[in-house]
C-alpha cells in the first residue's frame, strides 16, 4: 500500500523528537544563561509552539507486519510571551531528516506486538532568539556567546506492544540510543560573518564537543476501552528516562553526562478505525537538562506544561 494514512509506530506528544502539532503553556524553573529578562522568570508562564508532520514515501501491511518509511519534520518555538517589554522568542529548534518503522504482530495477549523504529540520519539545529541576541550584542557581548548547535544524527529504537487502533490497550516498552555522524561535535562557535564580530569576542574559544550517544528507555500506556477512557477520548500516559551529554563549551575535559526524566499524561480523540490523533489535552512534566539548543548546557531544570495537540 503506498501512502498509508499513518506511520508504523506511535508519535506520542511528549518526545524529545516529536511531530505532533502542539500549543502548551508552561512555566520552568530556571532562565536560560545570561538571558535578560531574567528577572521573575519563574512567574511567568511560557508558550511553546510545536509544529510537526511525518511525510510518507511508502509503507505496507497485512496480518502480520505493518512497515512505513517517511519524511519526518519538526518546528519547536520557547517564546517568553507574557514579558511585558517585548515578549521575546527565547529560542527555535528544528529537526528534519528520514525515518524507517516496522511493526510484526504476535499472537500473545502481551506483547502483541514487536516493532523497530530506525531514523538513519538526521539534521537537527537551534537559533536563540532575535531580540535575544540584538540584546546581549547591544549590552553586554563580552559575557555572552552565541553557540552553533547544529548536527547530524542516527536513532534505533526497539519496542513491545505498540498500540494499534481497535486491537484493545497497549503497555509499551521502548529502549533506544542515538548517536552523531558528524566528527565535529554537537557544536561550534559561528562564523563572525553569520553573526558579527561583536558577538565572538576575540579572546574567547569555544571548545567543540567531543561526546557521543544518548541513551534512553520509554513506557507508554494506550488506554482504548475503560477508566480512565471514554467514547473516542483515548487516555495515552508515558515517561521517558533519557541519558545525554551536558553541553560545556569552555571546559577542556570530556562533558558531563545527565539524566533527565520526561512525562505527561492526557486524552486524545481518535476517528474509527484511524491510528491518527487528531485532537488531544496533556500535562507534560520533565526534569533534568534544559533540552532546547544551546540551553542544554543547563542541568537542574524543570517544567511543568499543559496543551492541546493536533495530529494530521
Amino acid at each position: 500500500m503506498f501512502f498509508p494514512i499513518h506511520p508504523a509506530l506511535s508519535s506520542y506528544t511528549w518526545e524529545i523528537h516529536s511531530t505532533v502539532n502542539r500549543l502548551e503553556l508552561l512555566n520552568a524553573n530556571m532562565a536560560p544563561p545570561h538571558y535578560p529578562w531574567s528577572e521573575g522568570f519563574n512567574e511567568r508562564i511560557f508558550l511553546n509552539i510545536q509544529l510537526g508532520i511525518d511525510i510518507p514515501i511508502i509503507g505496507g501491511e497485512n496480518n502480520r507486519w505493518l512497515w512505513y518509511i517517511g519524511l519526518p519534520v519538526s518546528f519547536n518555538m520557547i517564546d517568553d510571551f507574557f514579558e511585558q517589554e517585548t515578549a521575546p522568542v527565547i529560542d527555535t529548534d528544528y529537526w528534519f531528516g528520514t525515518k524507517i518503522e516496522s511493526l510484526y504482530r504476535l499472537q500473545l495477549t502481551w506483547p502483541k506486538n514487536i516493532s523497530l523504529r530506525i531514523l538513519p540520519i538526521f539534521h537537527e539545529s537551534t537559533h536563540i532568539g532575535d531580540e535575544f541576541a540584538l540584546h546581549m550584542k547591544d549590552e553586554n557581548p563580552t559575557d555572552f556567546y552565541r553557540i552553533n548547535v547544529s548536527y547530524e544524527a542516527w536513532e534505533i529504537v526497539a519496542g513491545l506492544d505498540e498500540w494499534e487502533s481497535g486491537r484493545g490497550n497497549a503497555f509499551n516498552l521502548r529502549l533506544g540510543m542515538s548517536g552523531r555522524w558528524n566528527t565535529d561535535g554537537y557544536y561550534s562557535t559561528p562564523y563572525p560573518s553569520e553573526i558579527g564580530s561583536s558577538l565572538q569576542p576575540t579572546s574567547s574559544y569555544i571548545i567543540p564537543s567531543r561526546g557521543n550517544l544518548e541513551y534512553f528507555g520509554q513506557f507508554n500506556t494506550t488506554i482504548e476501552s475503560g477508566f480512565p477512557s471514554f467514547k473516542n477520548w483515548v487516555f495515552q500516559g508515558g515517561f521517558e528516562l533519557r541519558n545525554r551529554i551536558l553541553f560545556d563549551f569552555f571546559s577542556t575535559e570530556a562533558e558531563k553526562r545527565s539524566w533527565t526524566v520526561n512525562t505527561s499524561l492526557g486524552w486524545y480523540r481518535y476517528d474509527d478505525n484511524v491510528a491518527a490523533r487528531r485532537i488531544g489535552f496533556y500535562m507534560r512534566l520533565l526534569a533534568g537538562q534544559n533540552p532546547y539548543g544551546q540551553f542544554r548546557e543547563q542541568d537542574g531544570y524543570f517544567s511543568f506544561g499543559a496543551g492541546i495537540s493536533l495530529g494530521l
